[in-house]
């Protein structure tokens, strides 16, 4: 089935929350992606980032404790990203597998090499920080079985130019116009 893919502002993060529980109700599982394990505040213990700058990224950590505690208390949730030691990853995405956990939080390290047949939820945090290339990556981790897919764009972003590009990617579903529209607008390499 066709990936529905959804642009999500802030003012229908609830309504969102409350999708991705009813999918879980249901059985399936959410991927959650987040573009930094840490902010530089929680990595080092201090006060690196103004507090107005820290609160508003959304990292692996930060979305993993609000998830597990505050949103989705009542739900498994687990984290992954690249720190982790090869064997952590492994034992993770295989507890994902077999349903241990609800929803995964995790860096970009789910893009390529992932089979959750379960999973029919991928949340994107940040969205407009990734390129439309990966983000079509990651789209497609969920929609591996006979279960509607769902891609969910979450942006706090109020740049047009941002929006616009992620209003593109929620109307394309083709890849290589994706990564025409980035080089486009990206340029080779850049």
């Amino acid at each position: 089935k066709k990936i529905i893919t959804r642009l999500v502002e802030p003012l229908n993060r609830d309504k969102a929350y409350g999708f991705i529980r009813e999918q879980v109700k249901q059985g399936r599982q959410v991927f959650v992606v987040c573009t930094a394990i840490e902010s530089n505040a929680e990595e080092e213990g201090s006060a690196a980032l103004p507090v107005s700058m820290a609160a508003d990224k959304k990292t692996v950590m930060s979305e993993y404790e609000k998830l597990s505690k505050k949103i989705f208390p009542d739900l498994r949730v687990g984290y992954l990203h690249g720190k982790l030691k090869a064997k952590e990853k492994e034992e993770i995405m295989a507890q994902f597998k077999n349903g241990i956990f609800d929803l995964l939080v995790s860096t970009s390290v789910i893009e390529v090499g992932v089979d959750i047949p379960n999973a029919s939820v991928m949340m994107i945090e940040d969205a407009e920080n990734f390129g439309l290339a990966q983000l079509h990556q990651f789209r497609g981790r969920v929609g591996r079985s006979v279960h509607q897919s769902y891609c969910l764009l979450f942006t706090s972003s109020n740049s047009r130019k941002s929006i616009d590009r992620l209003k593109f990617f929620e109307q394309t579903i083709d890849g290589f116009t994706l990564a025409e529209q980035d080089l486009e607008n990206r340029g080779p390499g850049e």
